[in-house]
């Protein structure tokens, strides 16, 4: 009898830890279609950009040139985006007479309903990347503000990280 009662005493506070645990994952990082001014749904279809620049912003000696515009050289980005925020951007870059191909995909949502994040495919899981974002209906935004690319911008065969500013414009 001495053992059932120690055992139900300590029942509420087991009971207790293990609600605690669940509720933790439960109320983790929830990602949800919708964010604070639109819902990633209403991003569906084939978005061409207009402006695509890449802007050093990683540590060291600053490059000269310090930004590359994708767009002024030739250039191009085209992105497809899912009504379940699944997407492909396709991207070709020109640069010294040379074409550089690039295909990135991953899912956009809102975390916590509230900030943009892209999951890049090729990143791990529950590693998104978060950026400032604007849309219009016909016009959206990105700007990663933190390094999420990397390119020569001095033509010294060292790549140095990047930031990207992107404006979308809807088919």
């Amino acid at each position: 009898m001495k053992t059932l009662g120690k055992i139900l005493l300590l029942a509420p506070i087991l009971f207790s830890f293990l609600m605690l645990s669940c509720s933790s994952d439960e109320n983790g990082d929830v990602k949800s279609d919708c964010g604070p001014n639109y819902c990633v749904s209403e991003l569906q279809g084939t978005w061409d950009a207009s402006e695509y620049t890449m802007t050093f912003c990683g540590t060291g000696s600053i490059p000269d040139p310090s930004s590359y515009d994708v767009i002024a050289a030739g250039g191009s980005a085209t992105m497809t985006v899912q009504s379940n925020g699944r997407f492909t951007l396709n991207i070709m870059i020109m640069f010294d007479g040379q074409t550089f191909p690039e295909t990135v995909s991953g899912t956009i949502y809102f975390e916590d309903g509230e900030f943009f994040a892209i999951q890049f495919d090729d990143d791990d899981p529950d590693d998104p990347t978060y950026f400032g974002d604007t849309f219009t209906g016909t016009r959206f935004t990105l700007n990663s503000g933190t390094p999420v690319a990397e390119w020569d911008f001095d033509g010294d065969e060292i790549d140095e990280e990047a930031c990207i500013f992107v404006t979308f414009v809807r088919d």
